[in-house]
């Protein structure tokens, strides 16, 4: 039976010894045969809400070229939490003991789905199911589900008995499995924890996940306060993107320089001048305060291409 683990400990043990809807651009066999392999962790804004079909992941996906498998993990609405049990870095827990039928009939999960970090609710497959199902319950492939406000769970294959689970028994997902190639983890957006020092022991919980040094960290333009983000800069250095600092000193410039934008004098127009005075992504690349158009999307995959390039990941 798979049990909870106080999140300390299970960071401590995984750390020791290491450094500190699918969106597939490749087929299916190559994605099984190499090791090129980029997976994009996060939310709306990994997903692309907002960017009309242009993402991170499309847009990386393009400069790196066939060879490279790209996939989209983002869920918009998740918090940091719902993420982590998403990826397996912060699995997700069933309190109660359920049976599970032999006979695949679906079963409820009377109290919902708890986050090992911190024994909170988590709320999981209200806006994507990316990474999610298959999922396993002490080995059973199974599929999660939810209506309304309420988690079910049935097993894929007809098993000769029931199953009996013990109380707070993990639930692995599929996405938990895959952590070869490259790992962008872009988290914090929507919340999920108390303090700039909890958001960081998330962060080197996701870190401890992926097992090696082939990751990219983006922090937020949105909630990208210096306080929250300092940290994670100071332990992960060069291997995070300051998103909120690009979008408020070097965006417009880079869009003007790519052809984005015209360079006609227009751009940054008065009121992305006094946005970027006050510490604010400009209005000239987003649709609302927290999403991209097309224009930002682009330069986000663009920036995470060069930081892979400048990291020797491709």
């Amino acid at each position: 039976m798979t049990q909870i683990l106080n999140y300390k400990t299970f960071l401590y043990i995984v750390l020791s010894g290491i450094f500190m809807s699918f969106t597939s651009c490749s087929s299916q066999n190559n994605e099984e045969t190499t090791d090129k392999i980029l997976i994009d962790i996060g939310d709306s804004l990994t997903k692309g809400s907002g960017g009309q079909g242009t993402s991170m992941s499309s847009v990386t996906s393009t400069l790196l070229g066939e060879q490279w498998v790209v996939k989209n993990m983002g869920v918009g609405g998740e918090n940091t939490l719902t993420i982590g049990a998403r990826y397996g870095a912060i699995p997700m827990y069933i309190k109660e003991s359920i049976i599970i039928p032999k006979d695949g009939t679906t079963v409820e999960i009377p109290l919902g789905l708890f986050s090992t970090y911190n024994n909170s609710k988590i709320k999981p497959l209200i806006q994507g199911d990316a990474g999610i199902n298959p999922c396993f319950v002490d080995s059973l492939k199974c599929t999660l589900s939810r209506v309304e406000n309420s988690y079910f769970i049935k097993r894929n294959d007809i098993g000769a008995s029931d199953h009996l689970t013990e109380p707070n028994t993990t639930i692995e997902t599929s996405l938990s499995k895959q952590t070869k190639g490259i790992a962008t983890i872009f988290i914090g957006q929507n919340g999920g924890y108390e303090s700039p020092q909890e958001f960081l022991e998330q962060i080197d919980l996701f870190v401890a996940h992926k097992g090696d040094s082939n990751f990219i960290i983006i922090t937020s333009h949105g909630n990208g306060s210096n306080e929250l983000v300092a940290p994670v800069k100071e332990k992960y250095g060069d291997r995070v993107i300051d998103f909120k600092k690009y979008m408020t000193t070097k965006a417009i410039s880079d869009a003007i320089e790519y052809g984005l934008l015209p360079d006609d004098g227009s751009f940054p127009t008065n009121q992305d001048i006094e946005l970027m005075r006050n510490n604010k992504a400009p209005a000239s690349l987003l649709i609302d305060i927290v999403h991209l158009n097309p224009i930002g999307y682009t330069l986000l995959g663009k920036l995470r291409y060069k930081k892979g390039l400048e990291l020797g990941y491709w």
